[in-house]
């Protein structure tokens, strides 16, 4: 055979490779144009009964709610860096109290363990899991070992939780995500709320095509299938499961709670609690954000806008480990969840299974028809430079089966593009919407080899019989809380206790969850002032003792917002050489330092002072009005999240027009049912 005939046969298989990819792309794009379909019929429907009919839903409902005892589960492995951040800002900005976070652990991970360490010093209610196997294991192993341990703590300390929490290690939880699952818990076994991908630069194309992926799937996939079926699988974050779901799971794997022969063990559990007829829900619930920005003429703006209750964090940035992840979902979604969990008899439940696991087949049909195109325009490009060479029949001509089929599809194509375009724009605004349009290309790209690197590990580790182990990728955290060294090592280096008052307390910590430095402060073992110093060297920042009263700055402080001042103890001090001291009794959340920074015009330094001291001057400069119990009982509820914010001006306007207390200023506008009440001078 002579090179031609060679040549004649690679176009033909050219050609009958564009079928099949034409095929494939049509058959899937017919699934998604249903999938948009159903989506935007169902929203005008909505729109015109169901909302016409029904008021939004006001997130200030959620205080009005007794609070059911919540578990949040964090497995850990090589968090160093990064999981003593995300525990102590979520640790500090829940707008909730009666939840308890478990982070596992390995003992063979001393690094994560520290910094899991310094935050269960801090924090009353973060309590640090070690499994009793070495890491890595897989992530359903090390949370079956938080689980246990959480059971364990339930008898310990006479409590049952109502509902269970998973989060990852990256995760920036939003203050507001417990309210709304206990708002929901007793009634639904399975709730999940969005996650969205933090923004990188506009050139990331591999972090950016997750946003895209991320913002129509949890704008509108999860939507339809709940509504199609009532089958939402779990994310493995941002999942509330009722104390129903969790005995249940326990019953069906036999002990356990998670499987432990799959990458997605939170897949598997939505549908096994479906297939149980339990309430699987999708929640998107929006909340009022009040926001200030800067002109172009420096003046500043105050804004109100609506942003959804969700979890976010940063996806990969890299192709090898966004293959990496991708993978892992393949594996467990797409070839374990084919194995484990078969298919139905049903078919809303087929075709929805489908959908999961046609990425197979669809993966391959993109990136095939990206080679097939380049080597048509070869061709062409070829045949118009060149007279003297072989003549082939086009591979598609006008009128035919082929030519049908692409037109179709380019306009399935087209659709594509404008539904990810908008509701990007949803959640990233109008520049993440343009980029989304090269990012499906991309991202075409990734999940193509992902395919491949899953279907290898999934039949090589099948043959082996061998469990796949937690090929997990390294993760960020967008806040840094500047906790370089455990509190109890600082006060034995400093020579305020001994080692075995140091066991005695950490003990005793163990039973009554109290911060370290809350409960020798109680013993009398040091005083408010040796406390303060020893946060002072943890978070290497100056300490003040005295504070004369005409350092403090009224004027600023007034102008900031007081409520956030009183919950996180912070004052603010005159300038001084052009540096403005902002003061408070501790770590304090990096938006608090934010809000004080914008209105201050010079540089501005943290400092640490006794908490005695700070109480003392916000209520002379800021709540001079209240008495003493009054503001007590103020600081109290907003530490403890009882109230929102948002309505304090309200509820002291009403009692100073109806000459009410305080607390009965709450409790006519719903809040502080009889739970809380208990709570505000414990």
């Amino acid at each position: 055979m002579e090179f031609v005939d060679y040549f004649a046969a690679y176009w033909l298989v050219i050609k009958y490779l564009v079928l099949f990819a034409a095929i494939i792309i049509l058959l899937s794009s017919i699934d998604d144009f249903f999938i948009d379909c159903y989506y935007w019929v169902r929203r005008i429907w909505r729109k015109f009964t169901v909302y016409k009919t029904n008021k939004p839903f006001n997130v200030n409902e959620l205080y009005k709610d007794k609070e059911k005892p919540i578990a949040i589960m964090i497995p850990a492995w090589q968090e160093k860096g990064v999981i003593a951040d995300m525990a102590a800002l979520a640790a500090s900005s829940f707008e909730y109290y009666n939840y308890h976070i478990f982070i596992g652990t390995y003992p063979n991970d001393p690094e994560t363990q520290y910094d899991v360490d310094m935050v269960v010093e801090h924090y009353r209610n973060v309590h640090k899991v070690i499994t009793r196997t070495p890491g890595p294991t897989n992530k359903s192993d090390c949370l079956n070992h938080i689980i246990e341990d959480i059971f364990l703590f339930e008898k310990e300390h006479n409590i049952e939780f109502e509902g269970f929490v998973l989060h990852d290690a990256e995760d920036l939880i939003h203050p507001l995500e417990l309210k709304l699952f206990n708002h929901l818990i007793g009634k639904n076994d399975l709730i999940q709320i969005p996650v969205f991908p933090f923004e990188r630069e506009w050139y990331d194309f591999t972090t950016g095509h997750y946003q895209d992926e991320f913002a129509e799937n949890h704008g509108k996939d999860l939507i339809v299938r709940e509504s199609i079926l009532g089958f939402v699988p779990s994310a493995g974050v941002g999942t509330a499961l009722s104390r129903k779901a969790i005995d249940k799971l326990k019953e069906i794997h036999n002990g356990e709670v998670f499987l432990i022969d799959t990458l997605t063990e939170d897949y598997n559990l939505g549908f096994e609690l479906f297939h149980e007829n339990m309430k699987l829900i999708f929640v998107r619930v929006p909340a009022e954000l009040e926001y200030t920005t800067r002109n172009s003429y420096g003046k500043e703006k105050n804004g109100k806008k609506q942003i959804l209750i969700s979890v976010r964090e940063f996806f990969p940035s890299t192709f090898r480990q966004a293959v990496r992840q991708k993978a892992r979902w393949i594996t467990g979604i797409a070839l374990q969840g084919w194995q484990q969990l078969g298919w139905s008899n049903s078919l809303r439940t087929n075709y929805i299974l489908y959908r999961d696991r046609k990425a197979i087949l669809t993966n391959l049909a993109n990136v095939l028809a990206y080679i097939l195109v380049i080597n048509i325009l070869g061709m062409a490009f070829y045949t118009k430079i060149t007279q003297d060479i072989w003549w082939f029949p086009p591979i598609v001509e006008k009128g035919d089966l082929l030519w049908n089929l692409l037109i179709i599809n380019a306009f399935f194509f087209l659709n594509r593009i404008l539904q990810r375009m908008y509701f990007t724009y949803e959640v990233y605004g109008i520049k993440g919407a343009l980029l989304s349009i090269p990012r499906i290309i991309w991202g075409n790209f990734i999940n193509f080899f992902a395919m491949f690197r899953a279907l290898v590990q999934f039949f090589k580790l099948t043959k082996a019989g061998r469990q796949i182990p937690w090929d997990k990728t390294t993760h960020d955290f967008p806040l840094r809380r500047k906790l370089q060294k455990k509190l109890g090592d600082i006060l034995l280096e400093e020579k305020l206790i001994n080692q075995a008052t140091l066991e005695q307390a950490l003990a005793k910590q163990r039973s009554e969850h109290k911060p370290l430095g809350r409960l020798l402060l109680e013993e009398n073992i040091i005083s408010e002032e040796d406390l303060s110093k020893a946060m002072s060297i943890q978070s290497n920042l100056k300490y003040i003792h005295d504070i004369a009263p005409d350092q403090i700055d009224s004027v600023t402080m007034n102008r900031v917002d007081q409520y956030s001042l009183l919950e996180n103890d912070i004052i603010i001090l005159k300038s001084v050489d052009h540096v403005h001291p902002i003061v408070s009794s501790g770590q304090v959340v990096d938006v608090v330092v934010d809000e004080c920074k914008r209105k201050l015009s010079d540089r501005t330094e943290l400092y640490i002072a006794n908490e005695s001291t700070i109480v003392a001057i916000q209520k002379e400069v800021l709540f001079h009005d209240l008495s003493e119990t009054e503001f007590r009982q103020l600081r109290s509820v907003l530490k403890k999240k009882m109230i929102p914010r948002g309505m304090v001006d309200e509820i002291l306007e009403y009692r100073t027009q109806n000459n009410q207390d305080f607390i009965a200023s709450c409790q006519h506008f719903g809040f502080l049912p009889d739970d809380q009440l208990t709570r505000i001078d414990a």
